[in-house]
Formats: structure tokens, sequence, C-alpha cells
């Protein structure tokens, strides 16, 4: 439904039969117009999911738009709304543009959590089943007496569309539940429908090269692969024989064909979702970790880039883009490459280019210290320990060839539709709010805005101080959360944070839906089929609405999941270092060596380093709470 629905936002000139329904409703609501044979949502509507806020023990509804637009709707009419319920509603006139504009809800199009996870808690010496993520009590026909046979803080699935137990799930206390508590209050299906597994099961596993008269046999070239040392999907990988570069990504797109039942479920989940001990992927396993996975000395079928690069202006010169076999000599993690870095060999050489070439990147784009947080989890799902992951110059190197074949792609749709992953300017309000917050951590340093430079000079300049006071890797996460989101979007805007003017994603169609239809409309485009990229281009910008919404809710679900984690693993009278990160309402910190989110008894100045004594840490809330020391 929500595909037909964002296609109407947009407009479209025909009503598919199983879609009349819908569209009967919204005319009776007198939200449709007719405009040149095609379809549309009237101006003053919008659809949309909605978000729910708690702010001071009240419940703020906001509409976040399907079409993609730069603020959300305060909902103005007080109905039991339920997070991510799709909804219409009706846009009231706005008078100054500078308040957050408002509507009036029409109607509840579809309930998105039609599934939740029910709590058995105690509550006024009865027992009472009550909804895990909001606390709310749910009206289920349960006797006291057979509630009384199960342990507090049982877990349940429920329908949450007639209030019924669909399975028992189990307590709360077992961290393996973690995982169904994630993906049951977001509507994620970590299982593929049989239709769909039979059909992978289909596919040839063995590629021979005969049978493709048509691709260019690579074969015989030792590609490698380099990934995290957990990897199992191998979606990239690279060739260079001292002159040409080939990046080499798996080729999906043959095997999941544009509105089969797979694909279908490929835009429905829009991602992977990575969890610390599991992966939940976008495409079966047969596909994902095998037939499209480039897996050493297996013949693959993958879209390639081959790429020339002029050594002293480290400019591409030449750049040719086929479909092709390849067969990767080993798969590499980014641990042991990086020490055949170190050794004189072509790829040595590969490095001295690509640093060269990042180096000539970063005066035009912004460059951030990537301490990335990695859980590990033992046996029973508990926190086992917290590393940070510095990034290596093998990280760097494929970095860098990722962005050559992305940016080659981007120029290559210029002409024609396509998706691009864009990244807008700070906004200069922002920017100067930056300079103001940051200002507090360093009163020695002058940290102040600087209207002459540009905005990436003056970001640089508050890094370029931070790297000064031993601070960068808390203020480089500082930025980021200042910085627009990155989106995808059919209209380029460029991205501000790499500095280019054109660029998009091509190098994980196994685990992005985005990257599948850039290769669709790339394969049109070296055949020439201009009637065919009309077709594939036809709802793209549906598409990149549903991804821009997957792609937060995805974040979200992966955040709440690390979340329980950490209030699983820290304790009662643990003293943590954090930095306090909001100072609205409630006062809010990230524990430093863990980032994990801590509420903190008393005000203190926003990014003020301090030390706090851990008071509580809730599982069923996934709320930790302290009190400041220093």
């Amino acid at each position: 439904m929500e595909q037909f629905l964002l296609n109407l936002t947009f407009g479209i000139s025909e009503i598919p039969r199983n879609k009349k329904q819908i569209f009967e409703e919204l005319k009776s609501l007198n939200a449709i117009e007719v405009k040149q044979k095609s379809f549309k949502l009237k101006q003053e509507f919008t659809i949309g999911y909605i978000d729910v806020v708690e702010s001071k023990n009240q419940k703020i509804y906001f509409l976040k738009p399907l079409k993609p637009s730069n603020r959300d709707y305060k909902i103005l009419n007080r109905i039991h709304l339920c997070n991510k319920d799709l909804v219409i509603a009706k846009v009231k006139p706005q008078r100054n543009k500078d308040k957050r504009p408002k509507a009036t809800l029409i109607k509840i199009l579809k309930r998105e959590n039609i599934k939740g996870i029910g709590i058995l808690k105690n509550i006024k010496n009865n027992l009472r089943i009550c909804n895990l993520k909001t606390g709310e009590i749910l009206q289920i026909k349960a006797s006291q007496k057979s509630l009384k046979t199960l342990p507090l803080h049982c877990l349940f699935e429920i329908d949450l569309t007639n209030l019924k137990i669909l399975n028992l799930i189990g307590t709360l206390n077992d961290a393996k539940n973690d995982l169904s508590i994630a993906l049951l209050t977001h509507n994620k299906n970590e299982i593929f429908s049989n239709e769909i597994i039979d059909f992978c099961k289909s596919f040839d596993s063995k590629i021979v090269p005969s049978y493709y008269p048509n691709r260019v046999d690579l074969s015989s070239l030792p590609f490698i692969s380099i990934d995290p040392d957990d990897a199992k999907d191998f979606d990239d990988a690279i060739y260079f024989d001292g002159t040409y570069l080939y990046v080499a990504i798996a080729d999906v797109s043959h095997y999941v064909a544009l509105d089969s039942a797979i694909d279908k479920e490929a835009l429905n989940r829009g991602f992977s979702i990575y969890f610390p001990n599991k992966v939940i992927p976008m495409l079966p396993d047969i596909l994902s970790c095998n037939l499209c996975s480039l897996k050493e000395n297996k013949n693959r079928l993958a879209f390639v880039w081959k790429i020339k690069i002029n050594k002293k202006t480290m400019q591409i010169t030449q750049s040719e883009l086929f479909e092709a076999i390849i067969k990767v000599s080993k798969n590499y993690t980014y641990k042991q490459f990086n020490k055949i870095l170190k050794q004189e060999n072509k790829f040595h050489k590969l490095f001295k280019i690509t640093s060269k070439i990042r180096k000539n990147r970063l005066q035009n784009g912004l460059d951030f210290q990537n301490n990335e947080i990695k859980l590990e989890l033992d046996c029973n799902d508990e926190i086992a320990s917290i590393t940070k992951y510095q990034e290596l110059d093998s990280n760097h190197l494929v970095e860098e060839c990722m962005l050559l074949a992305n940016k080659e792609s981007a120029k290559m749709l210029e002409n024609h539709s396509g998706i691009y992953r864009i990244h807008d300017e700070i906004d200069e309000n922002n920017l100067k709010s930056l300079f103001n917050d940051i200002s507090l951590l360093s009163k020695k340093e002058n940290i102040t805005f600087n209207k002459k430079l540009s905005q990436i000079e003056n970001i640089k300049a508050i890094q370029s101080i931070a790297k000064k006071i031993n601070l960068s890797h808390i203020i480089d996460k500082i930025i980021v959360t200042y910085l627009p989101r990155a989106q995808y979007s059919t209209n380029n805007k460029g991205h501000f944070a790499l500095g280019f003017d054109a660029y998009l994603h091509f190098t994980s169609p196994i685990r992005r839906y985005s990257d599948l239809v850039v290769h669709r409309i790339l394969k049109e485009i070296i055949q020439g089929n201009q009637k065919k990229i009309n077709y594939l281009s036809k709802n793209l910008d549906a598409i990149c609405a549903r991804l821009n919404f997957l792609e937060k809710d995805i974040a979200n679900i992966e955040f709440e999941f690390n979340d329980r984690k950490f209030a699983r693993f820290y304790k009662v009278g643990d003293v943590v270092e954090c930095i306090v990160t909001q100072t609205k309402d409630e006062t809010k910190a990230k524990i430093i060596d863990s980032n994990a989110r801590i509420f903190l008894n008393k005000k203190c100045q926003k990014f003020s380093i301090i030390k706090a004594e851990i008071t509580s840490s809730d599982i069923e809330t996934s709320r930790i709470e302290g009190k400041i020391l220093i």
C-alpha cells in the first residue's frame, strides 16, 4: 500500500486493480485531483507515518510525510494513534513559515505495528499484560489464574489489532530475547516466505563462463575482497594490474528480477539490519551469503568498473562499466590485508595512489575520526566486551576504491533518471549553534564562526582546534549531530560531506536496495535501451521516500537493541566518564567508552565532560540513570 500511496503523492496515470479500494476511500475524502489524465493527491493533503514523541510526561504526535519534506507536521486533533501508523491528514494553512506546520488527522490508512511485545507485570496486586514499548495496559482477555502460572516479566508476541496473544517469547531477564523485542516492536520479519526460498533454490549454483557469452571473463585475474572479521556477505572485490583498477560488485540484479516476489520483499526491507551477533539480511542467505557473495575460488557474476588513473593528476582518464565473471582468489580481513600493504607489491602501489586521491578529496570534503564501537556478545547474548575499532590503511584503500566506483556510476546517470545519495549543506544557523556549543569545551581556544570562510572551512577550523586540545574523538561526533542526514533522491544536489558534485550508492547491492535499482538502470544505459530506462524510472521518487523512511527506522532498531544490551551491562554503582549531549527538559549524556545513553540527575553545561555514578539500569525501559560526581 505504501508504494501506491507514495506514487499517488507524485501523480500516477492508472490505478492498479488491487489498489482501487483505497483509491476510492481517498476520493470519498475529496483528497484526489485529476490533472492531464493523471491522478494525484491534492496539495492540501499529506500522507505519512506517525512519530510519537514523549515530552514532559505527555505524548506529542507528528506526521512524517512520505513525500520528502524539510519539516514534520504536528497533529492537532487528539485520537488514539500508534507509532508509525500510516495516515492521511489535512494541512493547516501556515501564516508564520518559521513555526512548525500543523495538520488535522483525517483517517488512519494502515496500522504499521500490527504486532508488539507484551510484558507481564504486577500492578496493584493484579497481573496485567502491558505494551513493552509504551507501558500501556493491554486489555487482553486472560484470567488471573492462568497468568499466575507464568513468571513475572514474561514476554508475549501480541496481535495489536485484536489484542490476542500469538506466542510466548520467554522472559525479559533472558538476553537472548532482545532480538525478538527489537524486530517485533518495529514490525520486522526475519524469515522469508517459502515462495521466495524455493525461487532462490532454483538458481544454478555453478557459474560456467561459456554459459554467459555476453559477459567478460575475468576469472583468471586474482581479485581480492577486504572486509570486517565477521563478514559473511562479500559484495565487492578489487584487482589492480599496475595500470587499471578493477572494482567488481556482486551482480545481484541478475538474480533479483524487477517486480518479482523477492524484489518486492527486498524493497519492503530496504536494507540489511546489523546486530552485534546477527544480520537480518535484505536478501535470503542463499543469495546474500552464497550465490551473490564473492567467495574465494568461486566463479561469480559481477558488475565491474575498469578505471585508469593519471598518476600525476590523480584524475580518472578512462573508465568502462561492463558485466563480467570473476573469481576472488582470497577473502581478506582488514587486519590481514593491512600487513600486506606494508610489503612492496601492486597493492602497495595502489595504496599510494588512493592515499593521494584521498588527500585531494579531503580538500573539498570532511574527514571524521571513526572510532566505531563494537559490542562482543557471549554465549548468553550478554555484552562480553566493548571495543573501539580504529580504521586502518586497508579501510582507507577500500573506501577510496568504492568512492571512485560510486562517483563514476553517478556520472553515467547524468542524463538519465536515477537514485542519488545526497547530503545538503549544514544550515548556517545550525553551524553558528555548533560553534557556540563547542566553544564551551575549551575557553582557552578562540572557537568562533568566520563568515569569510566556507562551511567546509569553518568545520575544518573546529576540527583543527579539536586535534590541538586532543578532543577529536568527541568533537567529531558532536559535529555529525549538527549535520543534516544524507538521503536518497532523484534530484542530484551533490554530497556536502564528501565534497562531490554527484554521488550515489553502487557498491553494496546485497544489503542496500538503492544499489540494486542503480545496477538495473546502468545495465540498460549500457545497452542503450531508453524504453526500459523510462520504465525503470517510473517510481523512483516513491522508492527514495520509502528508503529514507526505512533507513531511519533501521537505525532506531539497532540503537534500541544496543540500548537494552547496555542496560543489562551497566550495574548500579559503576562510575563512568560521560559527555553531556542535551540539557533541555532532561539532562542526557553519552558514556564515552561505549556511546551508551545515560540520564543525569541535574543540569550541567552542554558538552561538558563529567564523571557519573550509575544509580539505575532498567532493562524494561532500556534506561540508564546516574548522578553527577564531577
